[in-house]
């Protein structure tokens, strides 16, 4: 018995440092999948460098790609930024190309009208006067017009200007002081009650032969009253009587039936030119009116390159400027007493009767 139980002590101490070898070879092994962690647990410092490596190593990776990130972010905006300010650029060119093709079409539009209308014709008669005060240059073009063509013109009276200045003559500061005397307030009212309707109806289109009648008949017993209570020898006599003939020349000037003898000769068969066509215009003081057909519209086209060539013919002929007249009521209405002034009242009478 007590040899057996020595055998198995021995047997037990002879193991026993086998078992403890293995293990602690289990618990801390000399590394950890070949990455170098040896006496892992076993050397905190070895531990916590190889932690601060680890993460050094992780933080690089992230930066560079917060990096690749950023710069792929920057470069998305600023393709972006290009795309969107090109595109705003390219519907403001749109837009400015669209106003610019309205505003053709817009004066297109006003042109096609304002030759309707007769403002291009009427406009060009006004330059070819001014270059040609006289008349006489221009009514000495040939450029052949047939007596259907003027008669098809829509002719209309000028007239705005010369009733304003009539308004502006009737005034109770404009009349000569002989005129102001109590003896002729019945004519003075009846004066103005006259220009008054003329003056209205002129502004909103043609004065009515009812209304320039009365006009006419107002002057004619302005006249007559003078003729009869007025003396050659009253101080102011003469300013006076040109007064009154300023006025009756001004009331004819409204509307001169006598311009129906005009266009009555030309059916007279003889060849009718623009020039024909301007000097008639001037002595009855008329402007192209608007039209109202084709014909019409048709025929103004064809005059307007017509009239310009006499309106650059005429200022390229003129050696000195003219000088630019007051536009003003009050300037018109001296230059109608400077026209006028002297002018005998037969010869006046005698155009009424010669109509």
């Amino acid at each position: 018995m007590c040899r057996r139980f020595v055998l198995a002590i021995a047997f037990c101490l002879s193991v026993f440092p086998i078992v403890a070898t293995a293990s602690a070879q289990f618990m801390f092994p000399g590394g950890y999948g070949g990455y170098g962690y040896s006496k892992w647990g076993a050397d905190p410092g070895a531990g916590y460098m190889a932690a601060l490596g680890s993460y050094g190593r992780a933080q690089g990776a992230y930066e560079l790609e917060k990096a690749k990130a950023d710069a792929i972010n920057v470069e998305t905006m600023v393709k972006w930024n290009r795309a969107l300010r090109a595109r705003q650029a390219q519907l403001r060119q749109d837009h400015e190309q669209e106003l610019a093709r309205r505003e053709r079409e817009r004066e297109a539009r006003v042109a096609e009208r304002a030759v309707e209308d007769g403002t291009t014709l009427n406009r060009l008669l006004l330059e070819i006067l001014d270059s040609d005060p006289t008349v006489v240059k221009s009514t000495l073009s040939r450029a052949p017009l047939s007596a259907d063509a003027i008669r098809e013109i829509p002719f209309e009276w000028d007239s705005e200007a010369i009733t304003g200045c009539l308004d502006e003559m009737s005034g109770s500061d404009s009349l000569p002081s002989i005129l102001m005397r109590p003896t002729f307030e019945t004519e003075r009212s009846a004066l103005k009650a006259a220009v008054l309707p003329a003056l209205d109806e002129d502004r909103k289109g043609e004065i009515s032969p009812a209304t320039l009648a009365r006009l006419r008949e107002a002057v004619a017993k302005f006249k007559a009253a003078f003729a009869k209570k007025g003396s050659e020898f009253d101080i102011g006599y003469q300013e006076a009587r040109d007064y009154l003939t300023t006025l009756d020349s001004l009331s004819r000037l409204l509307r001169d039936p006598s311009m129906k003898a005009f266009l009555s000769q030309v059916d007279d068969g003889k060849p009718r030119t623009v020039g024909d066509l301007i000097g008639f215009m001037n002595s009855y003081n008329l402007r192209f009116g608007a039209t109202t057909n084709e014909r019409q519209v048709d025929l103004y086209r064809r005059l307007i390159p017509l009239l310009v060539e006499i309106r650059d013919a005429g200022f390229a002929s003129r050696t000195t400027p003219a000088s630019a007249p007051a536009k003003d009521a009050k300037s018109l209405k001296a230059a109608a007493a400077e026209a006028f002034r002297g002018m005998s009242w037969k010869s006046l009478d005698a155009h009424d009767r010669g109509r």
